[in-house]
């Protein structure tokens, strides 16, 4: 036998000497250690929550079963063990190539037909390295090969080439790398691997398809004090199913995030007690509102100054809709674009927190027909403050309001807030006051975080980024902290959802909306570190059974916010904007009364399709119980203050002056167009 293997191996040597030269020509470039960890994809991607905790794993690609690359200190010494025991036992103490493994390859394929192969670690790594398999197919191919790697053990350790060897060889099916194999077969991580275990896992690199009597018969004849454990393991491990490497969290965001094209383990900028408190609260909120026909909530929690994403929740009742993105879904705004409705025209000087408006009954014409308007509850308040009409959600009121606006303006407002898919204001008309625009959760919660920072938009973030958010101005810095301010006081929201509610939370602005015929609700709020925004409905788009904002979305909202507040507790805002709003008096300026309308240098714009009896201007201001006090319009006879009076606008500038007795008190300049 020797001296046949030494024949055979002779005239291999012969052979492969004469064909050397012709060969070491068309050898394929080796590439270095560095380039293949980092040309390295695994399959999954891994979400870790800000603090390095698993989050979620999530499946890339379809075809093969690849997890993150796993370094030579984080394997089990056993597997290592048998890994050199089936397939190089003498991996350190050769150059590449054993020549005693190879000459036995050439004795075996010579005189007994059987396709023992010869090749190392090394060799089969190089295999492992190149997507043309064909390099190294047949009797040129293998001497491609152990020409080849020579050059791959000059230029790596040893370390390095067993490490890559595990991290890239095929194993069961359609698991690739130590790491997969490791967890479909154990549930373990490669670090916690025994020797039974590993003698399991290294047989099946040589015959990754083998069936269980032949899996078992390899593994007893590489380690037969075993046997009968490998008989038992190897029936029940032939069908197991891989169940996910970590808990599962984050669901909606690593299906958006995997979509990118990013791979491997990614942290970012959620915060896992939260994404889990969130999570729980969702679910229970569904269950209690079943009854109701709801099946669907989202939540979406923004930290304010850099715009990272805390927690981002979907939840559902029904499998089918197991993987909608609900802080990504379009649905109706309702209500709650009514906050940059009022800044706009804050912002424009048309209105202000202690203006008046009037909520009563009017006809919008328009192309297409005749709108009226109609507050929740069919009801109207008549004169109240602006800060009421917006807290409370009063429809009239800011229908008034767009039309007072005359322009596109809101509209326009809403684009730079980076609304998605926004139509032509000229499809909305003046519905758009009343949130028939649909918006995605995402896009509303980031409108409210400007509103929270005064007037300031930046983009989100999803991981921790160390340069500073880039902020573009939206409102001016007046304009957003009074609306602020406006949704932060219970007085304010009284007479829509009374003194004691779901919205009641020291430190928060907050605002609810309700779609039409009850399909969606939406509460979103903030303080000064977080902004929360929350959906509740149904992705089908069926109505809910009597379900509003404040009993759908806020509780949720609500109980997310106080978890935020126990662990950052926040200072109260030091706000005093609406008593030193345009056109209020001030101690210096008019110690005896306060004007609270109209104001110095309102721009009032006439209706046509608002019947001329209707377009009436209130003159208010709160006096002293003293007599004497007096308007005077555009210099003609004074009209003594006795309450309210509503004067009927005409086109031009007009003078309102303010007197007690003969002596000027306040002079006050309006603009009708």
């Amino acid at each position: 036998m020797i001296r046949k293997t030494s024949l055979a191996l002779a005239c291999f040597v012969a052979w492969g000497g004469f064909a050397g030269g012709y060969l070491h020509g068309s050898l394929p470039e080796v590439p270095s250690y560095e380039q293949t960890q980092r040309s390295y994809r695994t399959s999954e991607l891994f979400l870790l929550d800000r603090e390095g905790k698993p989050l979620h794993q999530w499946r890339q690609n379809s075809h093969e079963r690849s997890f993150s690359w796993v370094s030579l200190r984080e394997v089990s010494p056993a597997f290592i063990e048998a890994l050199l025991k089936s397939e190089d036992k003498n991996f350190f103490n050769h150059a590449g190539v054993d020549v005693s493994a190879l000459g036995a390859s050439v004795y075996q394929r010579f005189f007994r037909d059987s396709p023992r192969g010869g090749s190392t670690l090394s060799m089969q790594l190089l295999k492992l390295l190149h997507e043309d398999k064909v390099l190294y197919q047949g009797w040129v191919g293998k001497l491609r090969q152990i020409l080849a790697v020579s050059r791959l053990e000059s230029s790596w350790t040893k370390s390095q080439i067993l490490e890559a060897y595990f991290n890239l060889a095929p194993f069961r099916g359609e698991h690739l790398g130590l790491a997969s194999a490791s967890w479909s077969l154990f549930d373990k991580m490669p670090s916690g691997l025994t020797l039974k275990e590993s003698t399991l896992l290294a047989v099946l690199i040589r015959s990754p398809n083998a069936n269980r009597q032949e899996w078992s018969e390899r593994a007893c004849w590489q380690e037969p004090s075993f046997c009968e454990d490998f008989k038992v393991s190897s029936k029940e491990l032939v069908n197991k199913r891989l169940n996910p490497l970590i808990d599962q969290r984050a669901l909606h965001l690593a299906q958006r995030l995997s979509k990118t094209g990013l791979t491997g383990s990614l942290r970012t900028s959620l915060d896992r007690s939260l994404q889990i408190y969130t999570q729980e609260l969702v679910q229970s909120q569904i269950r209690s509102l079943e009854s109701q026909n709801v099946h669907e909530a989202a939540v979406l929690v923004i930290e304010n100054q850099t715009g990272e994403v805390w927690a981002y929740v979907t939840g559902t009742s029904q499998e089918k809709n197991r993987y909608v993105d609900g802080v990504q879904a379009f649905r109706q705004a309702g209500s709650t674009l009514k906050p940059f409705l009022y800044a706009t025209a804050f912002e424009k000087n048309i209105l202000h927190a202690n203006s008046w408006i009037e909520d009563s009954a009017v006809d919008i014409v328009f192309d297409r027909g005749v709108y009226k308007p109609q507050n929740h509850d069919r009801q109207f308040y008549g004169w109240i403050p602006v800060k009421t009409a917006l807290a409370s959600s009063l429809n009239v009121p800011a229908v008034k309001v767009f039309k007072l606006l005359n322009d596109d303006s809101f509209w326009g407002k809403l684009k730079e807030l980076n609304f998605q898919n926004l139509r032509d204001p000229d499809y909305y008309g003046p519905a758009l006051a009343l949130g028939v625009a649909d918006v995605t959760l995402e896009d509303l919660t980031q409108g409210y975080r400007a509103l929270a920072l005064n007037g300031k938009y930046s983009a989100l973030r999803f991981q921790e980024e160390a340069s500073p958010p880039q902020f573009r101005q939206v409102f001016s810095e007046q304009s957003a902290q009074e609306v602020a301010q406006i949704l932060s006081e219970g007085q304010n929201r009284s007479l829509g959802f009374g003194l004691d509610s779901s919205l009641s939370l020291s430190g928060t602005s907050v605002k609810t909306g309700t779609s039409k015929d009850m399909r969606d609700n939406w509460c979103v709020g903030f303080n000064e570190k977080f902004t929360v925004g929350v959906w509740v409905g149904n992705f089908s788009g069926e109505p809910m059974w009597n379900v509003m904002g404040i009993t759908g979305a806020a509780p949720i909202w609500k109980k997310v916010m106080e978890r935020l507040q126990e662990r950052f507790p926040v200072k109260m805002p030091a706000r005093d904007l609406l008593a030193s709003s345009p056109g209020e008096a001030t101690p210096e300026t008019y110690p005896q009364a306060r004007v609270l309308y109209p104001q110095d240098g309102m721009i009032l714009a006439l209706d046509p399709a608002i019947p001329e009896e209707h377009q009436r201007m209130p003159l208010l201001v709160e006096v002293p119980r003293s007599s004497g006090w007096s308007w005077q319009i555009d210099k003609k006879k004074k009209i003594a203050v006795q309450g309210p009076y509503l004067w009927t606008p005409t086109l031009g500038r007009h003078t309102f002056e303010l007197y007690q007795e003969d002596k000027l008190m306040k002079s006050i300049q309006v603009l009708v167009k």
